[in-house]
This record gives C-alpha cells, structure tokens and sequence, in this order.
C-alpha cells in the first residue's frame, strides 16, 4: 500500500514511490506465472524443452537441462535420454549425488547437469519451487506459457496482446473465449486447464530499486501471503 492508501498488488508494470531522497521502483511479481519446476514430468518434457528454447538456448542443451533436471527429480539411478545421475556427478572435481528429490529452491538448479551460471541468470525470474504448477495467464510472459502442452506461439502471443489491451483475464469465460478461437474445445480446453489458471497464488516476489544519484541498491524478498499478514520466505541483495 502506497500513501495515498492504494493497494499494491502484483502487476506486469512496475509502482513508483519516493522515499526520502531516494527513487524507488517496485516490481511485485506473482510465482503462478513461473514454472514450478518440481512439477516438470514426463509429459512436459517436450514443453519444457520448447520453453528453453524460445530463450536461445539450443535444443541439444535444452534437452540435457530438461533430462538432467528430471533426474535429479526421480528417485532411481536411470538417465533420461540427454540427463544425469549419480555416477556423472561422481566424476565432477568437487563430486556429490543428486538429490533424487524435489528442489527446496531454485539457486539448487545451479547445481543439475547443463545449468551453466549464464543459463541461470536466464532463467531465474521464471522458474520457481512455490504453488500448485499451474501458469497464472496474467502474468506468465510468452515463453512460459509455451511451457503449457497445446499452447503455440500464435496463442500465446494472442493471449499477451489481449493482456495489453484490456488488463488481467478475470472470468474462465474470457480465457474459453480466447482458445475457441484457436479451436481448442471441449476435452481439449479441459485438459488444457490442467495447467491453467486465472487465480492468484500465496507466493510473490518483491523487487525493489531504490536510487539516489548515482547510488542504487537492489533487493528481493520473496513472500507468503497468509490473511492478515506475510511471511519473508527469503531476502537476497541484488
């Protein structure tokens, strides 16, 4: 909440507030519209790979990135086509063994098969190990949305213009309206809303820019909503 008593709420375009001497610019980003990376399966392998690379990266590296985190994801020692296990982690200078398991927090990512510290910083504002897996369409950008099976680029792109021009996607209605279009229908618009969905999470993350001059600090706080208060998760110093 500003001054002037405005609810600030999570939004695709940034809040300005003065405090002091200082400029300050705040971003509030929910994580329903980043990929939960623990709900990576089998079948989102191929769209997560797609989701890779509509960032540049090159399939063969969105391949073993994909492969590689599902195994780190599963409880055996069998690779996925292009992943890794334990016995390739044994062979790196400073040896350890994945963790067969979901990922407590994203900086863990640095730490699967493909995952380059370039690759991270890429990646990180869109990934995330909070919420239910299902890609909020208000504020997923075109790249994850491509992470939801069905969904083309020419949807994707229709449904961030529809953003632009007419502000958040408040009824399921608006968003059936929206696929019909593309002829997604029926059990199609259901199993596609498997993925979907319109309603905030209990997860956001703050970025703050404060500048006065030629100073500028930068944060980030991860929050847990909950009724009448929050929670901080996590504060980094950008």
């Amino acid at each position: 909440m500003d001054k002037s008593g405005a609810v600030w709420v999570p939004s695709n375009n940034p809040y300005s507030i003065q405090i002091g001497d200082r400029n300050c610019e705040v971003s509030i980003s929910d994580e329903s519209g980043k990929i939960n990376v623990n709900k990576i399966t089998d079948d989102t392998r191929t769209t997560f790979i797609k989701f890779l690379t509509a960032y540049k990266l090159e399939e063969l590296a969105a391949e073993t990135i994909t492969d590689s985190i599902l195994d780190w994801l599963d409880k055996d020692d069998l690779h996925h086509m292009n992943g890794a296990e334990k016995d390739y982690y044994a062979t790196l200078p400073e040896p350890y063994e994945p963790k067969n398991g979901p990922f407590d927090s994203i900086e863990e990512l640095t730490l699967v098969k493909g995952i380059t510290p370039q690759v991270f910083e890429l990646l990180r504002d869109h990934l995330s190990v909070y919420g239910s897996g299902k890609i909020n369409v208000n504020f997923a950008p075109k790249e994850v949305l491509l992470y939801v099976p069905s969904i083309t680029h020419e949807m994707a792109e229709t449904i961030i213009q529809f953003r632009k021009k007419r502000g958040t996607i408040k009824k399921l209605d608006t968003l059936k309206g929206i696929f019909r279009h593309f002829g997604i229908i029926g059990n199609d618009y259901q199993k596609i809303m498997d993925y979907l969905t319109i309603n905030d999470s209990n997860y956001i993350t703050i970025n703050s820019v404060a500048s006065s001059g030629k100073i500028k600090n930068s944060y980030k706080f991860l929050v847990l909503k909950s009724v009448g208060h929050c929670k901080i998760i996590a504060a980094y110093p950008e």
